[in-house]
């Protein structure tokens, strides 16, 4: 949790220099901090940490996390969000990366030879 200021910094960099709309940055900095807090909190890494990659090509961007783990947690699956049920009476759990799935425009989780990938892409106005 101690690199999340790194992580900010990051991607404010990145919005800057790519001269992202303020929603866009924001949608992005949302989604990475729910994705990447859940591997740090839950994630079982081999010790490499969270790598976060960013691209951006013509109208869309694309952020990767990565990490070594030996259990795989997609992200994709549909989480058990009560919104039917009384605020007080819910159980924690799942209400952001439902937030996030709703503020990008695309999802991707894929886990090979021990490394779990979430990808995020983002259109963006050229």
């Amino acid at each position: 949790m101690a690199s999340l200021d790194a992580v900010f910094g990051f991607l404010r960099r990145f919005a800057e220099e790519e001269r992202l709309d303020p929603q866009a940055a924001y949608a992005l900095d949302l989604a990475v901090e729910e994705f990447f807090t859940n591997m740090v909190k839950y994630g079982r890494g081999g010790g490499r940490g969270v790598l976060l990659e960013a691209v951006r090509a013509g109208g869309t961007v694309t952020v990767r996390l990565e990490e070594e783990t030996p259990v795989p947690f997609d992200v994709t699956r549909q989480t058990a969000t009560q919104f039917d049920t009384p605020f007080a009476e819910r159980k924690p759990g799942g209400l952001g990366i439902h937030i996030a799935r709703e503020m990008l425009d695309g999802l991707a989780y894929d886990y090979v030879d021990g490394t779990s990938r979430i990808t995020l892409t983002k259109h963006v106005e050229s």
